[in-house]
């Protein structure tokens, strides 16, 4: 009896573990938006003056949905650039500009609400470069930076066919010390 209950389970998860497999996909995709950059990235670069950290930000993604409720995803983002103009102690700042791109790494949850329409949720690491430029006083001036740091974001998934989903997210990437938001719309295709 014993034996027989242990095949009986036995058969139950080997089951479920092919039927997991069997919702397991690959996806790729690209998203566009909005992107917001936290006035703080011209720290160190004016003491005073103003900044514009709104532009057009895109991504490249690509993930692995391991079963209806979990993924793994890579990208790589463009968050587009912020300028700024000022002074730094009192030398005049023209022509500033600092761009932050990199590779995000994240894990998602997603909770299907519907057939077609689901909910995800993400967390992971961004892997950022930075490059700032202006002429301070007359001289040109560059610097890059580079790091590890904190990404996370919302959104929801709609159906629009067997293999393509329309993605619409807002998700935040910390650089360094400065937050960016990215409000985006984009379509992924599954294999």
């Amino acid at each position: 009896m014993k034996l027989r209950n242990f095949a009986i389970a036995a058969a139950a998860v080997a089951g479920s573990l092919f039927a997991a497999q069997s919702l397991a996909q690959p996806y790729v995709g690209a998203s566009f938006g909005q992107s917001d950059i936290d006035e703080s990235v011209a720290a160190g670069l004016i003491t005073s003056g103003t900044v514009d950290g709104e532009d057009t930000g895109f991504k490249i993604f690509g993930g692995y949905q391991l079963n209806r409720n979990f993924a793994l995803e890579a990208a790589y983002v463009d968050l587009g650039e912020a300028s700024y103009s000022g002074s730094f102690f009192g030398a005049p700042v023209t022509g500033g500009k600092v761009e932050i791109s990199g590779i995000n790494l994240s894990a998602v949850g997603i909770l299907p609400l519907a057939e077609k329409f689901s909910l995800f949720g993400k967390l992971g690491m961004f892997l950022w470069d930075s490059e700032a430029s202006d002429v301070t006083g007359g001289v040109p001036f560059n610097d890059k930076a580079d790091g590890t740091d904190l990404s996370f974001g919302v959104g929801a998934g709609y159906e629009l066919g067997r293999n393509l989903l329309l993605r619409a997210e807002w998700e935040r990437f910390d650089a360094s010390d400065s937050d960016v938001d990215l409000l985006s719309i984009g379509v992924a295709f599954r294999f």
